[in-house]
């Protein structure tokens, strides 16, 4: 069925394929530069203590000090493999929906899967864990039990909650499906599997904000791997930022630059109007959707509270960290997770639209040129800046410059 998708699809699957090749080699570049805020993270481990997000690191450093294999190669392909599931997850999500105009929209998003290619730096960081347990969780729920599903889900959040406890926001995108694919309609039954749930995030919360990090712990970790690591580890990148406390993280977007400037307000116009354009399509095709009786008695009382509700339970991400297009990539992504989730297993219907007609070359070569512009022509920024990117034409023209000198 994959196979018969793609060849269907060849056009869409090639783009896709070609932002996973992309992102696989910005993320080589981080890895053989040792960059102190895409690589260098995935090294933070545990030999100064227990601290935040510092699981995978340990892991990598348990292997590399029993089998004496380069963190750093483990690290790159162990990323790389994430990003080919999770591309291959989705792929089988959406292998089983006819692709229309919308949906094509919808996929090519500049918040989607090209986001990372126009921001680079936005490739490797940790959030490829979520979305590789959300696109895998999605796509195999509909082939085990609810009590199966629900053990694997308790796994899923305290590997993600001690990763990144950024991520602890995004763990509604993962409980939802859950509630829905398996209709829970006694209110009982609700409360008896989503209390447990809500009382291990809230501890795995804690122990981040307990256990948040010092200069000692920053040091110590970046000892532990100083053959592997920046040079600056210590003082520069987000392994020095376990040093950092939350207040300093929240006010930080008021005094960047030392004080000489506010992000502010500048920050709301930028993500706020990228946040409607890039996330238009989703809401004209939830627009288009119903919600089965059953569905109801979740109290979901339109189809938009599925992409409205976790995102605004994301919220006090953006009062904390700078890097606001990232998150909104990731809340993006989510949402496209779980739409073809809900679409797949009839959670959502969406209403049928009147076939496409034939279409002449002329009305071909608007439709790409409109893809083109709207995911490739701009983006937002992932973070610090004050104005949009101007995405991929920006590159072709430095691209010539450089080739011209």
């Amino acid at each position: 069925m994959l196979k018969k998708f793609i060849k269907n699809n060849l056009t869409l699957t090639s783009f896709l394929a070609l932002s996973l090749i992309i992102i696989i080699n910005n993320f080589f570049r981080f890895f053989k530069n040792n960059s102190v805020y895409e690589f260098d993270p995935w090294l933070s481990n545990y030999q100064g203590g227990f601290v935040r997000r510092g699981i995978p690191g340990e892991i990598f450093y348990q292997i590399y000090n029993f089998l004496h294999i380069h963190p750093g190669w483990m690290v790159f392909i162990f990323v790389s493999t994430l990003y080919v599931l999770f591309y291959l997850n989705f792929f089988n999500l959406i292998k089983n929906i006819k692709i229309n105009k919308l949906y094509i929209f919808t996929i090519f998003s500049p918040l989607a899967f090209y986001f990372p290619v126009l921001n680079s730096k936005a490739s490797g960081h940790k959030e490829i864990i979520f979305l590789f347990f959300l696109s895998f969780f999605c796509y195999y729920l509909p082939k085990i039990s609810h009590t199966r599903a629900y053990y694997f889900l308790i796994l899923m959040i305290l590997f993600i909650g001690f990763s990144h406890e950024g991520l602890i926001f995004y763990l509604t995108y993962l409980i939802i499906p859950f509630f829905l694919f398996y209709r829970f309609n006694n209110i009982k039954n609700v409360i008896l599997y989503l209390i447990p749930v809500l009382f291990l995030i809230i501890f795995i919360f804690l122990l981040n904000y307990f256990f948040s990090g010092n200069k000692q712990q920053v040091l110590d970790i970046c000892n532990s791997v100083k053959d592997y690591v920046n040079n600056e580890c210590i003082n520069v990148g987000n392994i020095a930022h376990l040093a950092v406390t939350l207040k300093e993280y929240g006010i930080q977007k008021e005094f960047w630059a030392y004080g000489e400037t506010s992000l502010y307000p500048d920050y709301f116009i930028i993500y706020g109007v990228g946040l409607l354009i890039g996330f238009l399509p989703m809401m004209l095709l939830y627009n288009k959707a119903t919600l089965p009786k059953a569905s109801h008695n979740l109290f979901i009382i339109h189809p938009l509270n599925l992409i409205l509700l976790p995102f605004l339970i994301t919220l006090p991400i953006y009062y904390i960290a700078a890097d606001w297009g990232r998150y909104l990539y990731i809340s993006y992504m989510c949402s496209l997770i779980t739409t073809f989730f809900y679409i797949n297993n009839n959670v959502i219907f969406i209403k049928s639209t009147s076939k496409d007609k034939k279409q002449n070359i002329f009305t071909k070569i608007i439709f790409v040129t409109l893809i083109a512009i709207y995911c490739l022509g701009w983006t937002v920024p992932i973070c610090c800046e004050k104005k949009f990117k101007s995405g991929i034409f920006n590159t072709i023209n430095r691209a010539t410059e450089l080739y011209n000198e």
